[in-house]
């Protein structure tokens, strides 16, 4: 091999490794947030903030939603990687009719779902809710949409079962 041949593949080799090292670029992964500012969801939005995640060469692009029902339908869509904040009984509601999703970690223990009132509401316990009251859940087939269900069968209740999104829009004091 010529001096000039030698010098040209030399440089071409050179200039491949230089190319493919700096040309890694951070893994990519897509969450879908069920109800973002959540406690379920707060750690995807810190870690983001503090750079936890870049430090470790992943960007993290998040999606957020109304809540268990939405999530699971962008997962089952193959639009994020993982959701995060489903509800275990939505979740396990959704396995059951067999929705393509598998439970890969849990984020919480127990049932981290809480109905209010107003301060002065005559409402002092979820069985006073009647007819003419409203109980909210976030979406269609999410883990407070089920409780919602169970309250109205197991308790009799007569009100009404509204699907509100997220807390922002159920809490209009």
């Amino acid at each position: 091999m010529t001096r000039v041949r030698w010098t040209i593949v030399t440089f071409a080799v050179l200039s491949a490794g230089v190319v493919a090292g700096g040309a890694f670029a951070a893994d990519k992964m897509k969450l879908a947030l069920g109800q973002c500012g959540n406690w379920d969801s707060s750690p995807v939005e810190l870690g983001v903030r503090i750079g936890a995640y870049a430090k470790y060469g992943i960007e993290v692009e998040a999606l957020c939603t109304q809540g268990t029902g939405e999530t699971q339908q962008a997962v089952i869509a193959g639009s994020p990687d993982i959701g995060i904040g489903v509800g275990t009984l939505g979740a396990l509601g959704a396995f059951a009719k067999g929705a393509p999703i598998r439970i890969v970690s849990g984020s919480a223990t127990g049932n981290a779902d809480f109905w209010i009132v107003k301060a002065d509401s005559p409402l002092k316990s979820i069985k006073d809710a009647t007819g003419a009251n409203t109980i909210a859940y976030s979406s269609n087939g999410s883990s407070t949409h089920s409780v919602v269900l169970g309250f109205i069968r197991e308790l009799g209740l007569q009100a009404t079962p509204i699907a509100t999104g997220g807390p922002a829009a159920a809490i209009t004091l």
